[in-house]
């Protein structure tokens, strides 16, 4: 059925502008942060009342985001969307039924975060398996009429089977969905689910896209702007990935050394990485006048916050895609495609798998090992006698 919401303008520009995310649940909440801090002086209030209504019927997505950006956007304000007082009380809790009475919503979220941080997961892994678990409530209600909680093996199995034939969601997405779904159950639930079917799912077998100096060289020079010069040629010296790009402290970029000091990378793991010196006069701009504990690369003013945030990952791709296409770059790449260049360059220069594993943060060597079918070392360069 076509959502009513649907004709507004602002929310139809919202989610073409997150197109690429395929379908609007995989939209975060800071990217619709991000979106209501760039369209501000654009945004009606009647606009946020349906943009916030779509999401939280379409995706029951957590209601802080909405009470904070109404709270900086329209204090004054009167709400008089009855989709959002009928569907959530003032905790915020979902108290919405479908025909057949059964709660579409899960309860025992907050407990499921809870252990997960006690757990010390990262925020990032707690919020896409709270979301995974989100998803396969919904389909659950929508296709069988039941909530996740009541699922079964053989039930769980027509699930598997929707994403992975129906939706070709790709091996790593659905050990997320198996992970998040057996913790909850073991966890939370405290009893068995048999997820046991999945056991020997093949990988898809994919060699990283790499670019090469002349390449590398190119995009930079495309990029006008100092600080986004500087990030994308960073992603390219350090093999950071975007998530410990966007992170970076001041306190983290030893400019005397090159060195940089990676917290909590991915599995919560500190490494040590190197970067170009090169890079040191755009790095001391975006530095300037900031304190250790700042982030190295911050969004213009917010008015949601005193201190800057960082940048929003979408920033970093979008001055990819930009720098590429005025490069006249013939290739898809995103940002983890420089971590990808820089380790096989690395390689081609014959430094060693197990220091290359070190820089990339691998747990094992196996992972880093993709590289030796991508790289061109001098030994390619010898030309056939015939």
């Amino acid at each position: 059925m076509e959502d009513k919401n649907m004709g507004n303008a602002m929310l139809e520009k919202l989610l073409l502008h997150y197109s690429y995310k395929r379908e609007p649940i995989f939209i975060s909440n800071q990217e619709i942060h991000d979106f209501f801090i760039q369209n501000k002086d654009e945004i009606s209030y009647s606009d946020f009342q349906v943009i916030r209504d779509y999401f939280l019927h379409q995706i029951k997505a957590p209601r802080y985001i909405f009470r904070e950006i109404k709270q900086a956007l329209f204090p004054d304000e009167k709400d008089t969307s009855t989709v959002y007082r009928d569907n959530y009380d003032q905790k915020g809790n979902g108290d919405t039924h479908d025909r057949d009475g059964i709660s579409p919503e899960l309860t025992r979220l907050d407990e499921y975060r809870e252990l997960m941080v006690l757990r010390r997961y990262s925020r990032r892994t707690i919020s896409s398996y709270i979301s995974a678990l989100r998803r396969a409530n919904g389909w659950f209600v929508g296709e069988m009429g039941i909530t996740l909680d009541m699922v079964n093996s053989f039930q769980a199995r027509k699930f598997f089977m929707t994403i992975i034939d129906t939706l070709g969601q790709s091996p790593s997405m659905v050990r997320m969905y198996r992970f998040a779904m057996t913790f909850y159950f073991t966890h939370i639930l405290q009893k068995k689910l048999d997820l046991s079917f999945l056991d020997g799912m093949k990988n898809d077998k994919h060699l990283p896209t790499v670019l090469s100096r002349d390449e590398i060289v190119r995009i930079l020079n495309a990029i006008t702007n100092v600080k986004h010069r500087t990030m994308i040629g960073l992603l390219f010296a350090s093999g950071l990935r975007l998530s410990e790009l966007i992170n970076l402290r001041v306190k983290d970029v030893d400019m005397v050394e090159l060195i940089i000091h990676v917290r909590m990378g991915k599995g919560r793991k500190d490494r040590i990485t190197v970067f170009s010196a090169s890079l040191l006069e755009g790095l001391a701009c975006c530095m300037r006048d900031k304190a250790g504990n700042d982030y190295v690369f911050t969004t213009a003013h917010d008015e949601f916050r005193e201190r800057k945030r960082h940048i929003s990952p979408r920033t970093v791709q979008k001055v990819l895609e930009n720098a590429l296409l005025r490069a006249k770059i013939g290739k898809s790449v995103t940002p983890h495609d420089l971590r990808h260049s820089f380790a096989t360059h690395l390689l081609e220069q014959g430094i060693s798998l197990r220091y290359i594993q070190s820089l990339l943060g691998h747990r094992n060597i196996s992972t880093t090992t993709i590289y030796t079918k991508v790289a061109r070392p001098a030994l390619k360069g010898i030309k056939s006698p015939l």
